[in-house]
């Protein structure tokens, strides 16, 4: 019976693989669905004289195909991860850099500490709160030409503190 099964394949192979591949529009997805169609032929329990042997090992790769695309219908649809449009990106911070992120934010709040109460203050209502330097100038009482070097002051002396940090690790 194994010969005898092994020779219906192999007359049908070419029509099968044809069929497939018409089916599926994928030459190597229906070489291999083909594969699966012998193997399924070898494992079933058949009655000695097949009526008709090709509607039969038909029969079998109309099946393979029918689970093929119930598989793909389960399966999520595959996008390239190039994809522009797509929205990798997560919404929340992964832990590294949040951490990095309050380490600076401590920094920053440090060197802020350490500024003259006029300077630290004209830099966050000009920075933070988007004052002109003439509502700057008002509100301390001094020329809009003296709060804007004020900004400035605090601006460099935050950068040069930084800058001296960079050089205190790197050494």
């Amino acid at each position: 019976m194994t010969n005898t099964l092994d020779q219906l394949f192999q007359e049908h192979s070419r029509e099968l693989i044809g069929y497939l591949a018409r089916k599926l529009d994928a030459p190597d997805l229906a070489a291999d669905l083909c594969q699966e169609v012998y193997l399924r032929l070898r494992r079933s329990s058949l009655p000695d004289p097949l009526r008709n042997p090709r509607a039969y090992l038909f029969r079998i790769a109309r099946n393979l195909l029918i689970d093929h695309q119930r598989q793909r219908g389960a399966q999520p649809e595959t996008m390239p991860l190039d994809d522009p449009t797509l929205r990798l990106e997560s919404a929340t911070i992964c832990p590294e850099t949040a951490v990095s992120q309050a380490q600076h934010l401590d920094q920053v709040r440090a060197r802020l500490s350490r500024l003259p109460s006029h300077l630290r203050q004209s830099l966050l209502w000009h920075r933070l709160d988007g004052l002109p330097q003439r509502e700057i100038a008002r509100r301390l009482g001094v020329s809009e030409r003296m709060a804007g070097r004020y900004i400035a002051q605090a601006v460099e002396a935050c950068a040069q503190e930084e800058t001296d940090e960079t050089q205190w690790r790197s050494a």
